[in-house]
């Protein structure tokens, strides 16, 4: 089976699929998109099209005006924008796909046959079985019970007897932090827990106000997320801004804020777990304040650092690796 599987964030959309070779191909694109009024004033290679309307696509999008990007910030907000983005990557991959598999956060999961539906009829598509949609953060305990930390590793056997059977995951995005408990190696089904509103858009609501406040620049909570990538050093209007203090003691106050709703949302679970898989962006915030001062007293409040696990690099890719795996095993089932 051809599977096509996408993780559609509130950041940034992330793909996983087997190439022409069969090898696994890994693919990010921001997830911004514009909507066209008047296509014939732009270049035909950055227009996408679905019925009767025209779309720009990624990072081509933030060069546009603002009043053109679509809102991504809610459900209803990303519903919209699921068929655009499906049609789009169908486009890039061919239409050769038997299934696409997609991801929701738990904290949406009552809402998964509201987004087939929509899927189904958008797209006018009556293949039965053509989408899977998954919980986010849940099936990544199939990535890291089959890759461990390590997604693109190769060996087998013997590298897996290290790996934790009962743990915490904490999938952390843009919109929101997932926790699932897992337990001898299986999700603890009554363990699951998805929040809205408490992602890396929080430390993108401080860089927008900051701006504003010391400036007052209008900016969208897109290029608050494409200033925090850049570490707060950025170009606007010929002028060079350099906020990178700020953005440190943003993030810094983000993490203490994401380990005291670990604490209080899943305290009991963590007394009885042996470590905390984090994957998602927040794996890259972790490794990257991990050695800070500040960043490790905070974490030891709750539990000494090497309690936390995560992934040195594309832990991002986490959930859309365990959706195509999450498939195949459906499939074969």
């Amino acid at each position: 089976m051809n599977i096509l599987a996408i993780d559609l964030g509130y950041s940034n959309v992330k793909v996983c699929l087997y190439n022409d070779s069969g090898a696994l191909q890994f693919d990010k694109y921001i997830s911004a998109v514009a909507k066209v009024d008047n296509p014939m004033e732009m270049d035909d290679k950055l227009m996408f099209s679905l019925g009767p309307d025209t779309y720009v696509m990624g990072a081509s999008a933030l060069k546009l005006s603002r009043n053109l990007l679509m809102k991504l910030e809610t459900f209803e907000d990303m519903k919209v924008l699921y068929p655009v983005w499906v049609s789009y990557l169908l486009s890039i991959y061919g239409n050769k796909f038997d299934h696409v598999v997609l991801g929701l956060s738990m904290a949406f999961s009552d809402r998964a046959d509201e987004l087939l539906k929509y899927l189904y009829d958008t797209l006018l598509i009556q293949r039965e079985n053509y989408f899977l949609v998954l919980p986010q953060g849940l099936s990544c305990k199939l990535a890291y019970n089959e890759k461990g930390l390590d997604i693109h590793d190769t060996s087998t056997g013997a590298a897996g007897e290290n790996r934790l059977l009962d743990y915490i995951i904490c999938d952390g995005g843009f919109n929101t932090v997932d926790f699932a408990t897992v337990i001898n190696g299986s999700a603890s089904a009554g363990a699951t827990l998805g929040i809205p509103n408490s992602g890396v858009c929080l430390l993108c609501y401080d860089i927008l106000d900051y701006l504003f406040k010391k400036y007052e620049m209008k900016i969208s909570l897109k290029d608050a997320q494409n200033y925090l990538d850049s570490k707060g050093i950025f170009i606007r209007r010929g002028k060079r801004y350099d906020i990178s203090k700020e953005v440190k003691e943003f993030t810094k106050k983000y993490l203490g804020y994401v380990f005291q709703l670990l604490e209080d949302k899943y305290g009991d679970y963590i007394d009885a777990s042996s470590g905390i898989i984090i994957v998602g962006g927040l794996a890259n915030i972790i490794n990257e304040y991990s050695k800070d001062p500040d960043v490790v007293a905070e974490i030891e409040k709750h539990f000494p650092i090497s309690f936390l696990h995560w992934p040195k690099f594309d832990g991002e890719f986490y959930n859309a690796f365990s959706y195509l795996k999450a498939a195949e095993k459906l499939i074969e089932e």
